[in-house]
């Protein structure tokens, strides 16, 4: 299992970072919200997944359906200083930048709840993984949602994506062992700090998709 952090080109404007910029403990705008959520881990947690599902709504197309197509265009002056137009087909979000819009995708959503707990000293990350069917393993897709450790110890799944109640606090064994109807399976861990991924498991899917 690697923990070398990747170097990824999914910025607003196509621009590199490091996957744990999309972490962000240091915001002051992100540290304004976490200071109004309880202090104690559990707390913390259910404040964290009750604000996000609250406050934000999943993107849709003009036709109405989820997207996560990014309609970027910047546009500057003659003089040479920044001359540019330019489209994207996907992009994230920095958390700070998901408050603002409050609007995003699976991936800038978990990671805005990852912050927000991370500000608060819990142990939380980002995961990104693959949504499947328990019982026939049909792929429904690739996503990413948040994972938190209670005080107990117990990890816990958040979904990120619903609004605007949030859902209900899924033990992490339980949703990745095939104990619901659909279950997820991880392939990468991160947060501000860290980053782990099961490489085998990653290009296994990939095989599959490509099959």
């Amino acid at each position: 299992m690697t923990k070398k952090i990747p170097i990824v080109n999914f910025g607003l404007l196509g621009e590199e970072n490091y996957v744990t910029d999309f972490v962000q403990v240091h915001n002051p705008a992100l540290k304004r919200v976490a200071a109004k959520f309880p202090a104690d881990v559990d707390g913390a947690i259910k404040a964290v997944a009750a604000y996000v599902a609250g406050k934000l709504e999943y993107p849709l197309n003009y036709r109405g359906r989820p997207t996560g197509d990014r309609a970027t265009k910047v546009f500057k002056f003659w003089n040479g200083f920044y001359l540019m137009d330019k489209d994207l087909d996907y992009g994230w979000l920095l958390p700070n930048q998901t408050l603002e819009v409050k609007k995003g995708i699976c991936m800038d959503s978990s990671c805005l709840a990852t912050s927000l707990l991370r500000i608060k000293g819990v142990e939380a990350f980002t995961v990104l993984g693959v949504v499947l069917r328990t019982r026939s393993k049909q792929i429904l897709g690739f996503h990413a949602w948040t994972e938190a450790v209670m005080k107990s110890g117990l990890h816990v799944v958040m979904e990120t994506t619903v609004h605007p109640k949030p859902a209900d606090l899924v033990p992490a064994k339980k949703m990745y062992g095939g104990g619901l109807a659909v279950m997820y399976d991880p392939l990468a861990w991160f947060n501000e700090s860290v980053y782990a991924e099961d490489e085998k498991k990653t290009k296994r899917y990939e095989e599959m998709l490509n099959a």
